[in-house]
């Protein structure tokens, strides 16, 4: 059944954006609503990603941890998936890559696009 399905209709988070030079007191808020935000520039490229973990991480390190640019602690490199990918092989990716998470793009048509990191 998850190879009939793929995973733009199972993709169940809207896009949440940030910018590089935000700092993590200003994501916050989006990241007590989700658990990650994607963070592109000023043209909408994209140049990482930025999860709660990553912010509780430096809530417990650094006093000043809301003055940290968001740019110093995203993952820039990000495994993503085009959009047409199947829901068993999206699974089997994540397993491999030990991650909870994959970027999905694309157009809603599915055009396709290589995989990368």
């Amino acid at each position: 059944m998850l190879r009939n399905i793929n995973i733009a209709k199972a993709s169940i988070h809207p896009l949440v954006r940030a910018w590089p030079d935000d700092t993590l007191g200003d994501i916050q808020e989006k990241l007590c609503k989700h658990n990650s935000v994607v963070v592109v520039d000023t043209v909408g490229h994209f140049k990482g990603i930025i999860s709660h973990k990553d912010v509780v991480r430096q809530m417990l390190a650094r006093a000043d941890w809301k003055e940290i640019p968001v740019a110093e602690v995203m993952t820039t490199k990000v495994l993503y998936v085009p959009n047409h990918v199947s829901l068993a092989d999206a699974a089997k990716i994540m397993l491999e890559a030990e991650i909870h998470q994959l970027v999905v793009t694309g157009p809603p048509e599915g055009d396709a696009l290589p995989l990368a990191y």
